[in-house]
């Protein structure tokens, strides 16, 4: 039932994964972002497609493959499906959905431009640290990847030694470097980053989250544990022109993805500047947590007391969630759904309303590219049955 969650509920997540963009620019600043990024991305792409490689070798950026980070976004990480042939079929399909809704590719991609631009920057750091020229701030970040002055002479000397530069990538190759621990440390530099750029939930939790009835109830929430402390306590400890920039920008793509999803919804756009920046900084991920915190208030007041009060109207992420998925869950919210539809089944008052809900019970029922189709087929199947739209 959890897994059946995540095909029925993430369809559109690769449309609101957008503002994933911004955490490389949060992390590494605007500058970073595009000399060593996208400028050498576009003119050497086949320099580009073996840095990419080198992130895969260091064990991230294999999502095409595993699926990792949405299977930890929907907390189906654990013991699931690996016992009977049924729920290693479950499991087979679940990963199959990474790569229907988008979201694995992207994913792969997002983690490969992340990883060229921390390799660029540890590389370039530690010969920095070697030529005696590094700025206070170079010996923070790599102290904060666990690199010492030692290990990063040790990693540029590697790199002098077995390394490339082709039109601005630095191509590290290190598993031919014969220094084992300057090896681990700077892949374990590059998986750390990425990890904390495009944000792949850890332990960032309460450990009660870990046990079974935890990740029932929790389902979709350890992203923004894990945001709250990837993203917003590290930039408030960063307190640089890194951080503003990514604040920026990840607010001006939070507002790219309320519009995108609200256009492959079929749903019209608010005209209402407070809107737009309500929205803006709901998707842009940087409030963390306090999304969930808003939206249990919203559900709890009916809108009297958080951001909708502010605006006038409901935030559009929570919008199809009833009150049984805001506090405990969308698989007692699901479970809460097929009862109520059964019901108006069998005493015969059947209405729109629970169409919807039928339909929201549908494996890939959201997907955003078909989403608008599948819309039109509710509304007839809606009107051949002559049902109303709510009860009388």
């Amino acid at each position: 039932m959890v897994m059946l969650a995540e095909k029925s509920l993430l369809g559109g997540m690769t449309v609101s994964a957008i503002p994933d963009m911004g955490k490389v620019v949060f992390t590494h600043g605007l500058t970073s972002t595009f000399r060593d990024g996208f400028i050498p991305m576009v003119r050497n792409f086949r320099g580009f497609r073996l840095a990419a490689k080198e992130v895969k070798q260091a064990g991230t950026a294999l999502d095409m493959i595993l699926d990792s980070r949405a299977m930890a976004l929907a907390d189906i990480t654990g013991d699931f499906g690996r016992h009977s042939k049924f729920e290693r079929g479950i499991k087979s399909i679940s990963s199959r959905f990474g790569v229907a809704s988008l979201m694995a590719p992207w994913n792969a991609s997002m983690k490969q431009f992340a990883g060229l631009v921390t390799m660029t920057n540890v590389l370039k750091a530690s010969q920095r640290v070697a030529k005696g020229t590094a700025s206070e701030s170079d010996i923070r970040k790599l102290a904060a990847a666990s690199i010492n002055e030692d290990l990063a002479k040790r990693i540029a000397s590697q790199f002098e030694k077995h390394g490339d530069e082709q039109d601005g990538i630095l191509l590290a190759k290190a598993a031919d470097w014969s220094d084992r621990s300057a090896r681990e440390a700077f892949r374990a530099a590059v998986v750390r980053d990425v990890d904390r750029i495009i944000v792949t939930p850890g332990q960032d939790k309460p450990l009660w989250m870990s046990t079974e009835l935890g990740k029932t109830i929790g389902q979709f929430k350890t992203f923004y544990m894990s945001a709250m402390q990837r993203t917003v306590l590290a930039g408030i400890q960063q307190r640089d022109a890194a951080t503003l920039s990514g604040v920026v920008v990840s607010l001006g793509l939070g507002a790219l993805a309320y519009w995108a999803k609200q256009t492959f919804a079929g749903q019209p756009l608010s005209e209402k500047p407070s809107v737009w920046a309500v929205e803006a900084f709901d998707r842009s991920g940087l409030m963390a947590y306090f999304t969930e915190l808003n939206a249990m208030s919203e559900k709890l007041t009916r809108g009297q007391f958080g951001l909708s009060a502010f605006t006038g109207e409901q935030v559009s992420r929570y919008a199809s969630r009833n009150v049984t998925s805001t506090f405990l869950g969308p698989t007692p919210g699901a479970i809460a759904d097929i009862f109520e539809v059964s019901g108006s089944i069998f005493a015969g008052n059947t209405t729109r309303a629970d169409l919807r809900k039928t339909r929201h019970l549908m494996p890939m029922q959201n997907l955003f590219y078909i989403r608008l189709l599948l819309d039109e087929v509710e509304k007839a199947t809606g009107d051949a049955l002559d049902l109303p739209e709510t009860r009388k």
